[in-house]
């Protein structure tokens, strides 16, 4: 009878935070498909750019997941940052990736 109760506090109080959480989804921007486009490439790239190789194979992974997720995205940054300069949520997003990436050999 006791464990009972405890579930349905337990159930009552994981229904009482998820409608907490529920405006935040219903908050976030919709984003351009470009921008989309974009942010996941890039979170991909940084990814890649934390990782460490192992060994040869895994070095020769990191090199292709690199070059193909990081290069031109320093490029795309400027021209999405110049395309949406009006958009406060778009640039929002922009702003959390470093502008100059591929300078520093991470991509080349």
């Amino acid at each position: 009878m006791m464990m009972g109760r405890h579930r349905a506090k337990r159930a009552g109080i994981a229904l009482a935070l998820m409608g907490f959480a529920a405006p935040s989804f219903a908050q976030q921007p919709s984003l351009p498909d470009d921008v989309s486009a974009f942010v996941s490439r890039r979170d991909g790239c940084d990814h890649f750019r934390g990782e460490e190789a192992t060994d040869r194979d895994r070095r020769a992974q990191i090199e292709e997941a690199l070059n193909r997720l990081c290069r031109g995205s320093d490029a795309d940054l400027a021209r999405l940052k110049r395309q949406y300069s009006g958009n406060k949520a778009v640039m929002t997003i922009l702003e959390r990736y470093e502008p100059d990436i591929e300078g520093d050999g991470a991509a080349e």
